[in-house]
C-alpha cells in the first residue's frame, strides 16, 4: 500500500510516495517509478487521471492540504475513484513551522503524515468535503457576508462624510441607509455622496437578492428549520451554520461541536501548571462570529430570563467576568445547544 502525498496549486501538483511498509520491495520500487513520474504535474483533470491510471490496481491513499484549489481537485480525483484526505493545514506543524518550504519538501511531509496516520497515529483532523451542491450553499451565505461586510463599510463612510462638511438631516432613523434616509440625502447630496448613495443601494439590492436565494435553497431543510426556532438566529446565521454542519451525526458529542466552530478554550499543560487558555479559533471564521452574534441577540431578546444561555451570562457578569469572555462561554452552551437541537430533532423549547 501506498502513502502519497500532493502539494496542489492552481497549474501545478508536486506529489511524492512512500510505501507503508518499508520491508516490501515491491512498493518501494513502484514508490520510485511513481515519484518519477509524477514529480510535477498538472493540476487538472488529464493530469490527475494519468495518476489514477498508475495507481489502478494499487492499494493507497492521497493527502493534500486543505485550500481554495483542494474542493476542485478532490472532486476530481474522487471521480477518478483515487482515495484522497484533506487536511486542515494548521495541523501540519511539519510543513507550517518548517524553515525550508519547497514545493518537494512539502509533498514529502504529507506522503509521510498519510503513512503515519496509516499506522495509526492521529496527527491532523481530516476535512469534511462536501459535494457541489452544499459548497453552493456556502459560497451563497459567504457572498451575503461579503455584501453586508461592504454595505457596513459603505455607512460608515457616509456617516464620516457627514461629519466632515456638516451633513444633516431631520428625523434621521438609525439605519443611515434606510429608505427613508436615503431619499432624504439624495435632496442634499453632492457628486461625491451620490457615489456612496448608489453604492448603498446596490448593496442593499445585492443582499436582498441573497436572502431570496437562501431563502429558496433551505425552504425543505430539515436542519434550517429546526435551528431557525432558535430566537437570535436569523436567516444567514441559520443558513450558514446549517452549510457547515451538513451532517450532525459525523460530530460525536456536543463538546466536539462546540470545538468545530473553535469555540472552546485550548490546553496547555506543564509539570503542574494548566492555565486557562484562550479560544481555539479553529474552524471557519465567520461561522464563528455568526454563532456568538446570534447568542448576544438571544441574551438581549430574552427579557424573562427563562433560557439557559442567558442565565449562564448574567451569572458570569455577576461574578465580574468581562462582558466578551462571558459572552464566549455562553457561545459555547449554545453551539452545545444548537447540537442538542439538531441531535434529537426538536425545536427549540425554552
Amino acid at each position: 500500500m501506498l502513502a502519497i502525498g500532493m502539494d496542489v496549486h492552481s497549474s501545478r501538483t508536486t506529489a511524492y510516495a512512500v510505501p507503508l511498509e518499508e520491508s516490501d520491495l515491491n512498493m518501494c520500487a513502484i514508490a520510485e517509478d511513481f515519484n518519477k513520474s509524477f514529480r510535477n504535474f498538472n493540476s487538472d483533470r488529464p493530469g490527475y487521471a494519468k495518476v489514477a491510471s498508475f495507481l489502478e490496481g494499487i492499494e493507497h491513499c492521497i493527502l493534500i492540504e486543505n485550500s481554495t484549489k483542494s474542493h476542485e481537485v478532490f472532486w476530481i480525483m474522487s471521480d477518478l475513484d483515487l482515495t484522497v484526505v484533506v487536511a486542515h493545514a494548521t495541523d501540519l506543524f511539519r510543513i507550517t513551522k518548517s524553515v525550508k518550504k519547497t514545493d518537494q519538501h512539502d509533498c514529502y511531509e504529507l506522503a509521510h503524515y498519510m503513512r503515519r496516520r496509516m499506522l495509526g497515529e492521529f496527527e491532523f483532523a481530516e476535512c469534511l468535503m462536501v459535494d457541489r451542491r452544499w459548497m453552493d450553499r456556502r459560497q451563497l451565505c459567504r457572498v451575503y457576508a461579503w455584501e453586508s461586510e461592504m454595505l457596513s463599510d459603505t455607512r460608515r463612510q457616509i456617516k464620516s462624510y457627514m461629519l466632515l462638511r456638516g451633513i444633516r438631516i431631520e428625523n434621521m432613523t438609525r439605519d443611515i441607509t434606510s429608505v427613508s434616509n436615503l431619499k432624504a440625502l439624495d435632496l442634499i447630496a453632492d457628486d461625491t455622496l451620490s457615489l456612496l448613495l448608489t453604492r448603498a443601494r446596490d448593496f442593499k439590492n445585492r443582499i436582498l437578492a441573497c436572502e431570496k436565494a437562501i431563502r429558496k435553497e433551505f425552504s425543505d431543510d430539515e436542519m434550517f428549520a429546526l435551528l431557525f426556532t432558535v430566537p437570535g438566529f436569523g436567516l444567514i446565521t441559520t443558513a450558514y451554520i446549517v452549510s457547515m454542519v451538513v451532517n450532525i451525526n459525523r460530530f460525536r458529542n456536543d463538546k466536539a461541536f462546540a470545538a468545530y466552530f473553535g469555540i472552546v478554550p485550548a490546553q496547555r499543560e506543564s509539570a503542574n501548571s494548566a492555565p486557562r487558555c484562550p479560544i481555539t479559533r479553529r474552524g471557519d471564521e465567520t461561522a464563528r462570529k455568526m454563532i456568538l452574534q446570534s447568542t448576544f441577540v438571544h441574551i438581549k431578546t430574552d427579557r424573562d430570563k427563562l433560557s439557559p444561555i442567558t442565565q449562564m451570562y448574567d451569572r458570569l457578569i455577576k461574578r465580574g467576568i468581562p462582558h466578551k469572555k462571558a459572552l464566549t462561554a455562553a457561545g459555547n452552551k449554545m453551539a452545545r445547544m444548537v447540537f442538542t437541537i439538531l441531535k434529537n430533532k426538536e425545536p427549540y423549547k425554552f
